[in-house]
């Protein structure tokens, strides 16, 4: 019913909390509005943690889902990017933001593709 700032989720930048929203149409309404007035380019996203609906910038959105075949080095499931450019794109931002090296290659359970810090720890 409406949004509301975020008790739990905070900006990727600004770690602040961000607004929710209870559905992708309220989500969309949301985004409509700040083209309009702040001629800010946001793209509505589901998120894994919360459930809700938030917005992301048009430039850094990187649509994943949890890959359940595949795990990081610390257990838990990769992402999985519905694209090899999407995983790209999300391996600049991630260099630009904590200054890692990552690589993209194809999910070999064909859910998408994953990043890795190593080209040497992919195995086909």
């Amino acid at each position: 019913m409406g949004f509301r700032k975020s008790t739990i989720c905070l900006g990727k930048t600004s770690r602040q909390p961000v607004t929710e929203y209870d559905s992708q149409a309220e989500a969309r309404d949301g985004a409509d509005y700040a083209r309009l007035t702040h001629r800010s380019h946001l793209v509505p996203y589901l998120c894994d943690c919360c459930r809700l609906w938030h917005l992301a910038p048009k430039n850094r959105h990187t649509p994943s889902t949890t890959c359940y075949f595949c795990t990081a080095a610390n257990g838990k499931p990769k992402q999985a990017y519905v694209t090899e450019e999407v995983a790209r794109r999300r391996a600049k931002i991630v260099g630009i933001e904590r200054g890692i090296t990552l690589c993209s290659y194809p999910c070999r359970y064909g859910q998408g593709w994953h990043l890795t810090k190593s080209r040497g720890s992919i195995r086909a």
